[in-house]
């Protein structure tokens, strides 16, 4: 299944809304009955046609992953009971379900790698979006930053400014990256320590640095997981099982006194984490507040 060019329009903010809409109706809806009663996914911008095309793609990305579900092409749409639960618990809960829907998109990633031979568009650009430094970070606009990088690598999961639009929106969304718009310069910044934060309440509470982002990388392999980073260019840069945007995202989180990332005598368990010139060898981390 690929996200930026058949179901471009899909939209993690589009799934969450329609899951969260169908979690409140155990007999489902139809896709006529979501179309009246969604308008949440219409904006001003919005025409008729745009604000369907995101439903329709929302709804077949979600199809995809499990999250939604119907018994034919006729019938009602339902929401994952499991999701269905979580979704009616009291308060917000887009961060929990934005955690959710990025772990199954990447194990849903691995098995069509392990069954074709082949990850979903979106999963290995994501993945070497990670790769690039947080102090180089790419301009927003595709002809200047991006373009030139992805022809340079030969790398095809995005590679046209419409693969990049949709690109833009998912890494956003899905808390890996953060946008920077300072004056003139416009650029998106590899982070990823909202999508770190999301997945706290399944590592390891603390462990040798090793084996927590062994931990991290099983929940979501995009960052660094050693079977989609074979799946990106060869012959150019060494992709690093530590990411620069998984880096940066561990410092912010110890900074936020989220993480305690500990030095320790123990060589084998021992990590690099830095960026640029300054290095640091964490030996243990920890999870402080969730």
């Amino acid at each position: 299944m690929d996200y930026l060019r058949g179901n471009a329009a899909a939209s993690a903010i589009g799934l969450f809304v329609i899951s969260h809409y169908l979690s409140a109706f155990g007999e489902g809806r139809s896709e006529d009955e979501l179309r009246r009663a969604l308008q949440v996914l219409r904006t001003s911008g919005n025409s008729p046609d745009e604000a369907g095309a995101v439903l329709t793609a929302s709804l077949a990305v979600g199809e995809g992953l499990g999250i939604l579900t119907r018994e034919s092409a006729s019938a009602h749409w339902s929401v994952d009971a499991d999701l269905a639960r979580w979704l009616q618990v009291d308060g917000d809960r887009w961060p929990w379900f934005r955690g959710e829907l990025l772990h199954r998109m990447t194990q849903t990633a691995l098995r069509e790698l392990e069954v074709g031979g082949k990850a979903p568009d979106l999963i290995l650009g994501l993945t070497w979006f990670q790769q690039l430094s947080p102090l180089s970070p790419l301009q927003l606009a595709w002809g200047a930053g991006p373009e030139p990088l992805v022809m340079a690598l030969n790398f095809d999961a995005v590679s046209r400014s419409e693969q990049w639009r949709p690109f833009l929106r998912w890494a956003l969304a899905l808390g890996l990256a953060r946008r920077s718009d300072l004056g003139s310069a416009r650029v998106l910044i590899p982070d990823a320590s909202t999508a770190i934060i999301d997945q706290l309440p399944f590592l390891p509470a603390i462990a040798s640095a090793t084996d927590w982002l062994t931990a991290l990388r099983k929940r979501l392999p995009l960052l660094g997981a050693t079977n989609l980073l074979e799946q990106l260019p060869k012959g150019g840069p060494t992709w690093a099982a530590v990411p620069p945007g998984v880096v940066l995202g561990l410092l912010k989180l110890e900074k936020a006194s989220v993480l305690s990332l500990e030095s320790s005598d123990d060589a084998s368990d021992v990590i690099a984490l830095g960026l640029g010139t300054s290095t640091r060898q964490v030996g243990r981390i920890s999870i402080r507040s969730i």
